[in-house]
């Protein structure tokens, strides 16, 4: 008589790998949207004579999927806390590219009239919903999964999703830009949307291998869940919560003002061409992709409370610098800015998982740490919008360096008021060991 072996479960680096592979399609989806708004969709779904007000519509219907994320915070939080893990993830990707490829096959303004544009904001409201609930599931897997003491390193692998999903819709954008600009503007523009078809094939795949997180598992053995997450987690963590939601700020509304506005500066206010602002995104994706895990590492070391409040005052400080370099109008010094602000981005960024899990306990920690970042996205979501507003309104780029300066210290603030490690009552229920407990910085 044979009995067939249990298959060993996969390792925590195997986990934190798919997870990070799921987050790189999410992200993909994500920023496709982004990259070209900024290039195409204000004209072809909201024309106007007036070229300014074209693209901040765009711009505004880019904000839309941010308003959404709160959204998708709550309900599947809620899922999330309730259901698990890994069964929420599944129908986030699902949602997510399906939404995307349909971006890809709509008529634009000319061929339906007003139902082109509201079906794009729709989209954008679901795409919205789901990338509010994906990043919460996604980290926790690969921080719950963690060995002791290794939550932050681990925790820093799915943030490889960002820098990673935005080189690829950049690299996409950059191939389709080869075409001649008719046929791009004609259709070239949807090929990128219909891809993601191929990754969310390919995420589904190697999402479906992955276990549901053993924190998870042990609360609910010791029935240590609520009927609604939402609402105990307003009642019982209300300065963790705000603490969250300003110390996302930065990885939220100044990582688009480094990135999505500054496309849009280098093309219509000093006429160069697409290609360097896009060679600016293909910079700062692989300056935060070789620095991430890097980061993650030193964590384990260092307090990550400490290394993002000092981070986010480091972004504070460079902001001025940053758009003085693009003033010059050199895209090597432009190129130079934004790989300067990244490196110092990263440092938030990559921590960021190991932080805000830290702040809620695992019955409430989906929820929590997904409010936190998709909180602040909804108002971080605009500042391409407020940049291009305020451009237009004080004629001067030093305007929108004090708007990143602003939210770099809004993080800052928020990120000194987190506390590095979970409580040890909270390490005790979710059966972590005393090594990974709150511990003086």
């Amino acid at each position: 008589m044979t009995t067939s072996a249990t298959p060993a479960p996969p390792s925590p680096r195997a986990v934190a790998l798919a997870a990070m592979s799921g987050q790189t399609i999410e992200y993909y989806d994500f920023y496709i949207y982004g990259t070209v708004s900024a290039f195409v969709l204000g004209p072809l779904f909201f024309p106007s004579a007036n070229h300014l007000v074209s693209t901040l519509t765009a711009f505004a219907t880019f904000g839309v999927g941010f308003l959404a994320r709160p959204l998708g915070a709550i309900l599947f939080g809620h899922l999330g806390d309730r259901v698990g893990r890994k069964k929420t993830l599944v129908i986030t990707l699902w949602g997510m590219g399906l939404a995307t490829c349909l971006v890809g096959v709509l008529p634009v303004y000319g061929q339906a009239g007003v139902i082109a544009p509201i079906a794009l904001v729709v989209l954008r409201f679901v795409q919205g919903i789901c990338v509010g609930g994906e990043w919460g599931g996604a980290t926790l897997l690969s921080v719950e999964h963690a060995p002791r003491g290794k939550d932050g390193f681990y925790g820093s692998f799915p943030q490889l999703g960002s820098p990673l999903g935005l080189l690829l819709s950049t690299a996409m954008i950059l191939l389709v830009g080869l075409m001649p600009h008719p046929a791009f503007l004609s259709w070239g523009w949807r090929i990128p949307f219909l891809f993601s078809s191929v990754l969310l094939v390919i995420g589904f795949l190697i999402r479906a291998r992955v276990p549901e997180s053993p924190q998870f598992e042990a609360a609910r053995e010791t029935s240590r869940q609520v009927k609604v997450p939402l609402l105990d987690t307003l009642r019982t963590c209300p300065k963790p919560l705000l603490a969250g939601l300003a110390a996302t700020f930065l990885t939220t509304g100044g990582y688009f003002l480094v990135n999505t506005f500054t496309i849009t500066y280098a093309t219509q206010e000093l006429g160069l061409p697409q290609q360097v602002g896009l060679i600016g995104q293909i910079v700062t994706s692989i300056v935060q992709a070789s620095l991430i895990l890097v980061v993650g590492a030193w964590s384990m070391r260092r307090s990550p409370r400490l290394l993002a409040t000092a981070a986010a005052l480091l972004v504070a400080a460079w902001a001025f610098p940053f758009y003085g370099l693009m003033q010059t109008g050199a895209p090597v010094a432009i190129w130079l800015g934004q790989a300067v602000a990244t490196v110092f981005q990263t440092g938030l960024w990559a921590v960021l998982p190991s932080l805000l899990a830290a702040q809620f306990p695992v019955h409430l920690r989906y929820t929590g740490i997904s409010l936190s970042l998709q909180g602040s996205a909804m108002i971080g979501g605009f500042t391409p919008f407020i940049a291009t507003y305020l451009l237009s309104v004080f004629h001067s780029v030093w305007s929108v360096a004090g708007l990143l300066a602003i939210v770099a210290l809004v993080s800052a603030a928020g990120c000194w008021a987190s506390r590095s490690r979970p409580s040890a009552e909270e390490a005790g229920v979710a059966g972590m060991r005393p090594a990974a407990v709150e511990t003086a910085d």
